[in-house]
């Protein structure tokens, strides 16, 4: 420094004072942009954002499926209303056998014929990605056909099988889930209830299906659950909120040819005789639908009636089927499982209806 000093003190006085105000005039000029900038700077910012071109699409009807890799919302769970236990159902002696042709409304002419050919007492699931489900479920409903919707739901192995849209999710709030099925429901004009289509993750999860099942007494259905979910929490939200709940016995033509179909139905008619009651679910493929009409003629010769699923409700004591009944074969995607074991339940009654609601048989 003092080196410097030395340095800066030799150099002429006025080539000093030149320096002094060449700094000081700097000084002054940075005080006035500063000040400048301060006052002017939000108008220079949105005049630049202005002349940034824009553009804007419009995009209608997008729904996206469930995301697994997002974290589950911490909504809590809607409560249930509170449901006194439902009084023992009185067996009328009966034996009733219930067929559910599903997957009905993606093809016309498969979904005319099972409207057209079988007989009333079938009751006919529609897919909700149907073009038109709402119009196909009065068709059906106008041909005295009970029917429900095909609920889609979050399956274990996720995305190898995708419910497709608007399915329920256990990784979704209560509320979005909530929002898909009041969604699903309008669907189904004239529908009883729903029937799980996939749904090996979403029905092993209990509080969300307290929620859900919540939702579906408020609207006077019944659930139906298909007889490949491991583990299923399902009977037991459905005797914590009072919701009226089934699950079928076997898939009819999960391996669609003519003696695998008769064998199941010969099937279904000794589990009927042994609990009352028995369920099983079919599809609208031409051979199903031809052998379901000509085993539907036989079956009050045997002692059997054919009845739609709120007449058995109304009339027997239900039951988990048991694993010791020979299992359905097991169909290609995820329904590999058998129903759990248990001592028969009761869920609930239509001696204590729920409140009423848009899903109603007229």
């Amino acid at each position: 420094m003092k080196r410097w000093a030395e340095t800066w003190s030799s150099f002429p006085a006025a080539h000093r004072k030149r320096c002094y105000q060449g700094l000081a005039a700097y000084g002054a000029l940075a005080a006035v942009c500063g000040i400048w900038v301060s006052i002017h700077a939000r108008a220079t910012i949105e005049g630049l954002q202005a002349g940034v071109p824009s553009a804007t699409a419009l995009v209608k009807n997008v729904y996206t499926t469930p995301q697994i890799t997002g974290a589950a919302s911490a909504a809590t769970p809607a409560q249930p209303p509170a449901t006194p236990p439902p009084p023992p159902v009185a067996d009328n002696g009966k034996t009733y056998v219930s067929v559910i042709v599903s997957g009905l409304g993606l093809s016309s002419f498969e979904t005319q014929r099972a409207i057209d050919d079988l007989p009333a007492p079938f009751t006919l699931a529609f897919s909700p990605y149907s073009d038109d489900a709402r119009s196909w479920a009065r068709k059906a409903v106008a041909a005295h056909h009970e029917t429900l919707m095909l609920a889609p739901m979050e399956s274990a192995n996720y995305p190898q099988d995708d419910p497709g849209p608007r399915a329920l999710s256990s990784r979704l709030s209560d509320k979005d889930n909530n929002a898909a099925l009041e969604w699903l429901l309008t669907q189904g004009d004239g529908a009883v209830g729903i029937m799980n289509m996939m749904g090996s993750r979403y029905l092993t999860d209990q509080k969300r299906l307290v929620s859900t099942f919540t939702t579906l007494r408020k609207n006077d259905a019944l659930f139906i659950e298909t007889p490949d979910i491991k583990n299923s929490a399902a009977a037991a939200a459905a005797a914590k909120t009072g919701l009226p709940f089934m699950e079928a016995n076997l898939r009819i033509d999960a391996n669609p040819t003519e003696n695998a179909i008769r064998e199941q139905l010969a099937q279904l008619e000794m589990t009927a005789q042994k609990h009352g009651y028995a369920i099983g679910i079919a599809h609208p493929y031409p051979i199903t639908l031809n052998l379901l009409k000509s085993w539907a003629a036989g079956l009050a010769a045997r002692g059997i009636i054919l009845a739609p699923l709120k007449t058995v409700w109304k009339n027997k004591k239900h039951y988990i089927p048991s694993t010791d009944a020979p299992p359905s074969p097991a169909p290609a995607a995820e329904t590999s499982g058998a129903a759990p074991a248990g001592a028969p339940v009761v869920t609930g009654n239509a001696a204590s209806p729920p409140p009423q609601s848009q899903l109603r048989q007229p």
